[in-house]
């Protein structure tokens, strides 16, 4: 399936004329060297359609950290001083997905009629697929931007094999499910040492690389009745050739007092599933996670959470 018209803006956008030269490059990777791709139209067209997601084409080796970096300068984004690749994409992909449905909410304003209007600020669900789009609000919103900041720094801890045990309360629950066409495996654990070993034995058995939708549409947080923060994620699965499946996850957080008031992950419940993913996954979209996903936002302030 063709990527979604989000990701085609923000790929149009990266290779610019003067980066015409590293889209032939990309355009030939994704056709195999069997086209022969005369025109920047022409080759944008081949890569919309013939690649899996945003996420694997900026991963490929032609479109360097130098390249990803001087986009989000000239984007005025800034990094971390360590960056690394992993990162650089996950903030473009991020500017992206944000900069089309600020772009979509503008359209769609000068549009509506009054009557629209007094309708579009009902107490529904926003979505992030149609329909209701989220504004800058709910995309800021304190409880999500912990979220996709926990999102962030496990996913990329979890892929170099640097999470600890510390980095969980002792008596972590993992509940993880593997689904590979028709068979389902799923294996739970109640220790943060068995939990770990689990995490690290699977991802290094399969040789995964966990690309979690960083956006509003695939992290974001709620809390329950007895005020654990429930982080809710998903992406896309991959190995170091090709995107293999997708993961939803949520994750329960509580403080820790012993620890600086750190927040720590006290239950994973975690779904890896083999499946054709031609774009990024979103939370809206995943069965498993509905329940969860459909309970109300907290309003909570950022000296709460931090």
């Amino acid at each position: 399936m063709p990527l979604k018209d989000w990701e085609r803006s923000g790929i149009s956008d990266l290779f610019e004329e003067k980066n015409i030269h590293i889209l032939r490059q990309v355009a030939k990777n994704v056709t195999k060297g069997l086209i022969d791709l005369e025109s920047r139209q022409k080759a944008l067209d081949y890569i919309y359609v013939h690649s899996e997601d945003s996420a694997t084409l900026l991963n490929k080796k032609c479109i360097t950290k130098e390249i990803l970096f001087k986009y989000l300068h000239e984007k005025e984004i800034a990094v971390t001083v360590d960056f690394t690749k992993y990162n650089l994409v996950q903030k473009i992909i991020t500017y992206w997905y944000k900069r089309f449905e600020q772009t979509s909410q503008t359209t769609n304003s000068r549009t509506l009629t009054t009557a629209e209007a007094t309708a579009s600020t009902s107490t529904q669900q926003p979505t992030t697929t149609g329909g209701f789009i989220p504004t800058e609000a709910d995309c800021e919103s304190p409880i999500h931007l912990l979220a996709r900041k926990f999102a962030e720094w496990f996913f990329e801890l979890l892929n170099k094999s640097s999470l600890k045990l510390e980095d969980f309360w002792t008596d972590a629950s993992l509940l993880l499910e593997i689904s590979v066409d028709e068979d389902c495996n799923v294996t739970e654990c109640q220790d943060s040492t068995s939990l770990l070993h689990i995490l690290s034995q699977v991802k290094n058995q399969f040789g995964f690389f966990y690309n979690p939708n960083l956006s509003y549409g695939g992290v974001q947080g709620r809390i329950e009745k007895h005020g654990m923060v429930l982080v809710l994620a998903c992406g896309t699965l991959h190995t170091q050739h090709e995107c293999v499946g997708i993961f939803e996850c949520v994750f329960g957080l509580l403080r820790d007092p012993f620890a600086d008031n750190n927040w720590k992950a006290k239950r994973i419940q975690l779904r890896l599933r083999s499946t054709a993913a031609p774009s990024i996954p979103s939370l809206e979209d995943s069965d498993c996670l509905k329940e969860i996903y459909a309970l109300p936002v907290p309003e909570v302030s950022q000296d709460e959470l931090t």
